[in-house]
């Protein structure tokens, strides 16, 4: 039988490879599409973003910084001091996103096309199960099963 988290992890890799088929379209990373997308959002700030996507601050700069020179948004200073920046999409920007999201979309339709909606559901509230069990599973390199400590 297939290891289940096997056949997840392959389904993952091939979902980011069609993702970046389609984002590499449009000129841009699935993880500056993700933040096209918080922008278009209303999440703004840095701070707003990193905390959203969980990124550190070096990389998240990186990343808007790729955006700006694509011209894909725009940054305007705020504040007292004017070194709080927020960002919004540039017209190029909301094209692109737009694209890419219409893309997206298309195939996630297409990937659930035949399903019916209470697998969907029932599929959605199993990942949602087994990302709560992945996050309480902590086990060290080399440190057996819990079933197998209790049982030596």
């Amino acid at each position: 039988m297939d290891n289940i988290l096997d056949i997840l992890n392959t389904s993952a890799k091939n979902l980011q490879q069609q993702t970046t088929k389609i984002t590499k379209q449009y000129n841009v990373t699935i993880a500056e599409w993700k933040l096209l997308r918080q922008i278009a959002d209303n999440v703004i700030t840095q701070d707003g973003m990193a905390s959203s996507l969980q990124l550190d601050t070096s990389t998240l700069s990186r990343q808007l910084k790729n955006l700006s020179a694509k011209e894909l948004v725009s940054k305007t200073a705020v504040g007292k001091d004017r070194r709080q920046l927020e960002y919004a999409l540039t017209t190029t920007g909301q094209q692109a996103l737009k694209g890419i999201n219409d893309t997206y979309d298309t195939l996630v339709d297409n990937i659930f096309h035949y399903w019916p909606n209470d697998e969907q559901e029932m599929m959605r509230i199993m990942l949602k199960r087994l990302d709560r069990s992945l996050q309480k599973a902590n086990v060290a390199p080399g440190e057996a099963a819990s079933d197998e400590k209790t049982h030596s």
